[in-house]
């Protein structure tokens, strides 16, 4: 395992300390980091299960063992946090937090370019079985962010650039194209919670935050949390 995986305090966004904690996934993403996060998890299910979700603050790696952890993350209805503080989510780790049920992420933190295989699982393939193995993994890559309703345009930009051609994401990417959350689960928040998208985009784009918003906010988060718990 190449991840290094611990529960942290830390607020991924300011560097501030915080009363709950987040499991952090920090490094680069090699083959056998699935099966580390699960005994991670099981050596103390409780604290997995109290926690505030996955703080990702990892350069990608592997898309295999990658999409592994974001399948967890999604049966999970898990959160994901990504802020300059913790550090950035790049390449294969932007799996992950497209999988969270809630998702939040500073701008700039998120890159994308086209996800790649660890040369480890390619060292005793022939060129043949090198190319039959990429090439479908590419396919199951894309079929997996179509399935979570990625927008289009962002799944072509990520498979157009070269594993070494970074694009980080912008704000109105973040915000108002891939979202604080799969369409599915705000369509959930909306008839079980009381989203109102009209009220919570006026908070986001408010200079001086009104504690009013805010509590209604924080009450859908809390609703959706308990329902899917």
């Amino acid at each position: 395992a190449a991840l290094e995986i611990t529960y942290s305090s830390t607020n991924p966004f300011t560097g501030s300390p915080e009363s709950g904690e987040g499991l952090l996934l920090k490094g680069e993403i090699v083959p056998g980091d699935y099966k580390y996060l699960l005994e991670v998890i099981r050596n103390d299910l409780n604290r997995f299960w109290h926690s505030t979700g996955f703080i990702l603050a990892s350069q990608g790696g592997d898309i295999q063992e990658a999409v592994k952890i974001a399948r967890l993350v999604k049966a999970t209805y898990s959160s994901a946090f990504v802020g300059p503080a913790a550090g950035p989510c790049v390449s294969a780790c932007f799996f992950v937090f497209a999988s969270a049920a809630r998702r939040e992420a500073g701008s700039h933190t998120l890159g994308i370019h086209r996800p790649y295989i660890h040369p480890r699982r390619l060292h005793s393939l022939t060129l043949q079985q090198a190319e039959t193995l990429q090439n479908t993994m590419l396919r199951q890559a894309r079929l997996y962010l179509e399935d979570l309703q990625v927008p289009t345009n962002i799944i072509d930009m990520m498979f157009q650039r070269a594993s070494t051609e970074v694009h980080w994401l912008t704000d109105h990417e973040i915000q108002e194209q891939l979202g604080r959350r799969p369409p599915w689960y705000e369509q959930f928040l909306i008839a079980r919670c009381g989203l109102d998208k009209t009220l919570e985009r006026r908070y986001w784009q408010m200079h001086e935050k009104e504690q009013k918003l805010l509590d209604q906010l924080v009450s859908v988060d809390t609703c959706g949390e308990r329902l899917s718990r």
